[in-house]
Order: structure tokens, then C-alpha cells, then sequence
């Protein structure tokens, strides 16, 4: 036959507590402690039983919680990444803005500078001149440069 009475041990509690409490934890675990061995088991059994319910209702509820943390994190770490993707999306525009604003800069500068004909016109108009100053200055002499 084996012996289906568990084992009950009573751990005293260390701190200023009176040894004597009339509180009805401790009245009732003194009359289990008290109960004679026939009337212990079933009384251990249901109080056990119900203790262990009251632990898997509580380890249920843990791992529930445990749960929507777990879907929380994993909502704020795809909204991190989200949030890093558009973040390197907006400074690589902000870089091409940047580079095409300079080249808008560039494309003003060229825009104002002289077109080939303008230079064209001022090469010729150049050359007319020079041609008209060396020969007023051989024809009509630059005093101290050029004799008569």
C-alpha cells in the first residue's frame, strides 16, 4: 500500500510578527496541522488542488501578458524598421534635392553666360577695332611710339 498523505511543513517567518496570531490563515493552518491523520488527506487534497488551480490561473494570465507584450514589441520593432526605412528614403532625397538644386544653380550660371554668337559678334568687333587703332596709329603716328 502506498501512503497518499503528503508531507506538511510549516516555515516560520523571520521579522517582528508575534509568535501568536489569531489571524484565520494561521488558525486554519493550525487546525490542519492539529486534524487528526484520517481527516488530513482529503482536507490537503482539496486546499492543494485549489491552490494549484489558483497557480495555473495566475500562469495562464502571465502568459497572456506575456503574449501581448511579445505582439506589442513585435508591432513597435516593425514600426521601428518602418520608421529607419523612411528615414533613409527621406535623406536620400534630401540629398538628390540638394544635388538638384545645385545643378539648377549651374544651369542659371551657364544660362547667363554669352551665347556663341554674342562671342562671335565680339571676336569680330574686336578685330575691326585692332585693325582701325594700328592703322590710325601707322597713319597718323603715336607720339613717342611710332616715328612719321
Amino acid at each position: 500500500m502506498t501512503d497518499t498523505a503528503q508531507p506538511t511543513r510549516v516555515e516560520p517567518t523571520l521579522g517582528s510578527a508575534p509568535a501568536r496570531s489569531d489571524t484565520p490563515a494561521v488558525s486554519e493552518l493550525r487546525a490542519v496541522v492539529e486534524a487528526a491523520p484520517g481527516d488530513l488527506t482529503p482536507r490537503l487534497d482539496r486546499a492543494g488542488l485549489d491552490q494549484l488551480s489558483r497557480i495555473e490561473e495566475k500562469t495562464a494570465r502571465i502568459e497572456e501578458k506575456y503574449a501581448r507584450t511579445e505582439a506589442l514589441m513585435g508591432r513597435l520593432e516593425n514600426q521601428v524598421e518602418q520608421t529607419t526605412t523612411r528615414a533613409g528614403e527621406l535623406a536620400r532625397h534630401a540629398d538628390l534635392v540638394a544635388v538638384r538644386a545645385e545643378l539648377e544653380a549651374l544651369a542659371r550660371r551657364t544660362r547667363r553666360l554669352p551665347g556663341f554668337a554674342t562671342i562671335l559678334f565680339v571676336a569680330l568687333v574686336s578685330i575691326l577695332l585692332t585693325v582701325a587703332g594700328v592703322v590710325a596709329a601707322t597713319r597718323y603716328g603715336i607720339p613717342g611710339v611710332l616715328p612719321r
